[in-house]
């Protein structure tokens, strides 16, 4: 072969490896990015948004479980400056199969004109319910619908829920439940907790929204929110608050089957 052929080839060989384009920077990012995507994705049903108003919907639909409820106060009572604070938490125990619930309430702070905490406890065996009070006396309470109330206690009618919200690609495993967080935006917040007034406002600052697939059912719900003249009346009725209430709920484990007993002294 001539040296021009030779030369030609050469050439013609060395665009053809000059025309085969390298990966470029941005296709990496993407191809992570939909790695990313997918990975993190929740389960089908679950990706395109999710709706718990009330935050514990569906419990009713596991056997057993066990939440938790804090809904905490700090501020004052509207056009004063003297502080006040509360803080109710709720335990609550459910075997849905056998119709049994125990429910652990704990009131403390100035905020409920009270100088001490109270506890009380409310159980549900089937079709007969007790009350303990605050001194610790248990009475059956099957026919009083006031004290009834403690054991047939329901989260979401305290703190209502959330009407909307999508998945953020966030989760994790905790409590041996595989979680994915949801955002939300403010106006899709449920607060029957909360009473507005004419001239008060209230004002969404932060929350998280964790949920667990496998139980179509809120893992955690957190909640802050500023208070300007309006009213909570599990505090303090029909006076109006200003200040930050807080409320942070969890499912602290599912699939437990609960000894719930008749309360001592009953």
């Amino acid at each position: 072969m001539r040296p021009a052929a030779l030369c030609l080839m050469a050439c013609l060989l060395a665009l053809g490896c000059e025309a085969q384009p390298l990966p470029t920077q941005t296709s990496l990012e993407v191809a992570q990015t939909v790695a990313f995507v997918t990975q993190n994705a929740p389960p089908v049903g679950f990706d395109q948004g999710v709706r718990f108003a009330p935050i514990d919907r569906n419990l009713e639909s596991l056997p057993h479980w066990h939440a938790q409820l804090v809904i905490r106060f700090e501020g004052f009572l509207a056009g004063s400056t003297q502080p006040i604070s509360g803080t109710l938490s709720a335990d609550i125990f459910s075997n849905q199969v056998s119709a049994e619930r125990r429910v652990v309430l704990r009131a403390e702070g100035d905020a409920f004109a009270m100088s001490e905490g109270r506890n009380v406890e409310g159980v549900r065996l089937g079709n007969t319910f007790y009350f303990v009070d605050q001194n610790g006396a248990c009475s059956v309470a099957t026919d009083d619908p006031n004290r009834r109330r403690v054991a047939e206690l329901n989260i979401g009618d305290l703190i209502g829920g959330v009407r909307l919200a999508q998945h953020t690609y966030g989760r994790k495993t905790e409590r041996a439940m595989a979680l994915w967080q949801y955002g939300f935006l403010p106006s899709d917040v449920d607060l029957p907790l909360i009473a507005p007034t004419q001239g008060g406002t209230i004002s969404v600052l932060s929350g998280d929204l964790w949920i667990a697939p496998s139980l179509n059912a809120v893992a955690d719900y957190t909640l802050t929110v500023r208070l300007e003249s309006a009213l909570v009346p599990i505090f303090q009725g029909n006076t109006q608050l200003s200040g930050t209430l807080t409320i942070t709920y969890r499912l602290v484990e599912s699939g437990t089957l609960y000894n719930i007993a008749i309360p001592f002294g009953c």
